[in-house]
């Protein structure tokens, strides 16, 4: 099923009249820009446009492909009446002296919905499934993977050589954006010829190309149960959402859950693979991105450190009772621990080599001994920390944990072996 025309009318005349009524302010803004070939995004509440029209919010529900491209076809009707209605009152203002700024039209304008609901048909926590595909979802994850910027070619025009008939073909999202070649010539009055002229590149049919960047989320440890693996999901990002976030950004992405397949192959099975192409991304941890010191947590800090004056040890020791509190003791791991987040100093050598102040943490112990807890206690405080699994490392870093752990069991049975045996 797909919107009919009256429904893609509806929906067009009254989210023009809101971005006319809520957002005239930021359409005028864009128009005041002096670059017209980048991307403006509109940010819209989604709240507060379905208490405009509660229908508005069904069909979004249902078809959100079909209505986000409405959408954005009305913001660019919006811009443009704003634009007529701006030079209309200029026109007839006299008495202003100094000429207005010059507003422009722009192109690339795209409506970007948040503010979801908090509800589980649409607000998530953790990654969509099967049954998630073809609707409009909010996911919060981690970033723990962000690929290149890549220029990414979206639509081919062609021109049948029979009746000369332009038309365009867009790249198919499924099949990550593979394109099919028509069968047949798409001209209403019936052509029906098979031979065709690709016009992309050419100079009266320059190539359509789009800023594409792909990302990897996980499930936020935090709001796992207990000894749950946090699982990952590709999220697409086009235009202005690029370079919205980095690795280790806590984000809340809204978007339309898809799935995509590679051509098909004679004799090669098909794996299919859920994604979920952005909308709007919001970062979360951006207050964190610099720590803010006031002068009372700076006058707390200067009274604790004055308290134990005369015994250091004794403050370092009520430090560590506070790490990780639900694991009692094992005050020698909890240093260790402190000591990786707070890191150190990186320096310079004679020779003028630079060696950094982080160090490594390796710790080994039985099952049940609370090095799990540990982890997920530093996940917690660290504000651009992502917790892996040995699936989600590298073949490199896990052989080099491997020497490294062959390499500190031999020196500890060395040492206790009481010779003065070390791995070469």
């Amino acid at each position: 099923m797909a919107l009919s025309a009256d429904q893609v009318n509806l929906i067009g005349q009254v989210f023009e009249s809101y971005l006319l009524e809520h957002h005239r302010d930021d359409i005028l803004a864009i128009l005041r820009e002096a670059d017209e070939e980048a991307h403006y995004p509109v940010v819209v509440d989604a709240l507060t446009l379905f208490e405009t029209n509660m229908e508005i919010g069904e069909y979004f529900n249902a078809f959100p492909g079909e209505v986000l491209t409405v959408f954005d076809s009305a913001l660019r009707r919006a811009a443009l009446a704003a634009l007529q209605a701006h030079t209309t009152d200029t026109t007839t203002d006299t008495t202003t002296t100094s000429g207005p700024p010059q507003l422009s039209m722009k192109q690339n304008l795209h409506a970007r919905v948040s503010g979801l609901p908090v509800c589980p048909e649409l607000t998530r926590e953790h990654i969509p499934k099967a049954r998630d595909v073809g609707h409009f979802l909010s996911v919060t994850g981690t970033v723990i993977r962000t690929s290149l910027v890549k220029v990414l070619e979206f639509e081919r025009s062609y021109i049948c050589n029979k009746c000369k008939h332009v038309f365009v073909v867009k790249a198919d999202f499924e099949q990550y954006y593979a394109f099919c070649r028509p069968s047949a010539c798409l001209n209403e009055e019936g052509c029906n010829s098979t031979k065709f002229t690709c016009l992309s590149g050419t100079t009266s049919s320059p190539t359509c190309c789009r800023d594409y960047q792909e990302i990897k989320i996980q499930e936020q440890v935090q709001r796992l149960s207990v000894g749950s693996i946090p699982r990952c999901m590709v999220v697409v990002l086009e235009d202005d959402l690029v370079d919205s976030c980095k690795s280790g950004d806590d984000i809340t992405v809204y978007g339309v859950v898809m799935q995509r397949w590679k051509p098909f192959h004679e004799g090669a099975r098909c794996d299919l693979e859920l994604v979920l192409k952005a909308n709007y991304v919001k970062v979360n941890n951006e207050q964190l991105a610099g720590v803010v010191i006031d002068e009372e947590i700076r006058k707390e800090f200067e009274d604790f450190w004055e308290k134990h004056r005369n015994d250091p040890l004794a403050g370092r020791n009520e430090i560590l009772a506070s790490l990780c509190p639900q694991v009692f003791g094992l005050y020698v791991v909890k240093l260790a621990v402190a000591m990786v987040l707070a890191g150190g100093v990186q320096r310079t050598d004679a020779s003028g080599t630079r060696i950094r102040g982080e160090s490594h943490l390796l710790l080994v112990g039985d099952p049940g001994t609370g090095k799990s807890q540990f982890l997920k206690y530093a996940v917690k405080i660290m504000p651009r920390s992502v917790l892996t699994a040995g699936i989600g490392s590298t073949s490199a870093g896990m052989s080099q944990l491997a020497l490294n752990a062959r390499y500190l069991y031999k020196l500890f049975w060395g040492q206790y072996a009481g010779s003065d045996y070390l791995c070469k």
